[in-house]
């Protein structure tokens, strides 16, 4: 999986490569490639429902992207330096349809570079989601998680096991101008709310309300504002999240 990444990662870098004997007076050609960079300030890091951290936190992305391919990384970490996240990442986009595999990792209790299932920090997951169109604001994405160490949970036990769990998330999403709303379900024990191993079965596991503001800071610059707030039904937590994006 990580060859796989890496090789999209070196693809996608040679497409942006400009082209040799080209001169001032040839028309300017918009590269196959661009970068992008981005990066978002949160005062929590509330994710599917989950918390990842009560601090104010730091979240950069930084990508590849050709056509409807990109290829890039997206990272999390705290102010007070206790959390630390790092996810590679591949999609592809066609149409309204999104495909993608997310490598995970917020654990790093191991070498990062351990990927035998048994042992391994990183969860590989796959997605695949519908974008909405301009008639239809509705999203529909489908998350489920394949590989490393989302393991089943052994109730009679009280432990995991060394069988694939498959935590699945499920959410579906509407716009209405700069407001958006979701909910979100778990269809069996896993990951997603509760945790695992604490509530069996179907779940709804997120609903979600949020609201973006554009602050003028200069007559040419724009600092987008976004408000959200999060229910949790299945682990009864709620909470309120203020970002900015850069």
């Amino acid at each position: 999986m990580k060859t796989k990444i890496f090789s999209a990662v070196i693809i996608a870098l040679s497409l942006s490569t400009p082209l040799i004997g080209q001169t001032d007076t040839d028309p300017v050609k918009e590269p196959k490639a661009k970068f992008k960079v981005t990066s978002d300030l949160v005062s929590s890091y509330i994710w599917r429902g989950t918390l990842g951290s009560h601090d104010p936190s730091f979240q950069p992305t930084f990508a590849i992207v050709s056509g409807g391919l990109e290829a890039g990384v997206w990272g999390s970490t705290n102010f007070s330096g206790t959390y630390k996240e790092l996810d590679p990442y591949i999609f592809y986009t066609t149409g309204p349809i999104k495909f993608g595999v997310t490598d995970y990792n917020w654990t790093f209790s191991k070498s990062y570079f351990d990927y035998k299932n048994s042992s391994t920090d990183h969860i590989i997951e796959g997605t695949v989601g519908f974008a909405g169109t301009e008639n239809l604001p509705l999203t529909v994405t489908v998350n489920t998680m394949v590989y490393g160490a989302d393991k089943k949970y052994d109730f009679d036990a009280g432990s995991f096991t060394s069988k694939q769990n498959y935590s699945t998330y499920i959410e579906f999403g509407y716009s209405f101008g700069s407001t958006s709303a979701l909910i979100a379900v778990t269809p069996s024990n896993g990951y997603y709310g509760a945790g695992y191993g604490i509530v069996k079965g179907f779940a709804v596991c997120n609903l979600g309300l949020s609201s973006t503001r554009n602050i003028s800071i200069t007559p040419s610059f724009e600092l987008p504002l976004k408000a959200s707030l999060f229910v949790n039904p299945q682990a009864e937590s709620i909470h309120f999240v203020i970002g900015i994006t850069l």
